[in-house]
């Protein structure tokens, strides 16, 4: 309401009660405040919002700023595969055939993109492309089964 770019808290409580819903006493609309006002600040920043709302925790990572990495980004998306059940080799080819709309045995950009989307990653289009040419090993601007395994399984440990 006055553009500080974030949400002071009397707009949050005007927003409250906006949308009909009623905090019985001050005490609790500053405790309710205060869950999505997470850095103390007196104010209330979208990634602070977003962050609580999506229960993903607020991390410098997350950030515009931040420049992640391939291997980084990688991890991000072995870690959402395994929290969808891909845990072994099976998993992850019903994970693959999942985001493989048109049913090509490979992924182009659109489909990868859109996988990316649909696990909620937060990754940014650059991120995606960065990620997207990793996997990618022979440059074909398709992304093999095999590619994608070697890719999100990462290297062998020494007992393999």
């Amino acid at each position: 309401m006055n553009n500080s770019g974030a949400v002071e808290p009397d707009e949050f409580a005007k927003a409250i009660e906006k949308i009909g819903i009623m905090i019985p006493t001050k005490q609790d609309l500053e405790a309710l405040f205060n869950i999505y006002d997470i850095d103390a600040s007196g104010g209330i920043q979208y990634k602070e919002f977003a962050s609580q709302l999506y229960g993903r925790p607020m991390t410098a990572s997350s950030s515009k700023s931040a420049v992640r990495g391939p291997e980084e980004l990688a991890e991000a998306m072995r870690q959402k595969l395994v929290s969808r059940g891909a845990r072994g080799f099976i998993g992850l080819q019903r994970q693959f055939k999942i985001m493989d709309d048109n049913n090509s045995r490979s992924l182009d950009k659109f489909e990868f993109s859109k996988a990316c989307a649909d696990y909620m990653l937060g990754f940014t289009e650059g991120e995606m492309q960065k990620l997207f040419n990793y996997f990618d090993y022979d440059k074909t601007g398709l992304l093999e089964f095999d590619e994608f395994i070697r890719a999100i399984r990462g290297p062998m440990n020494p007992a393999r």
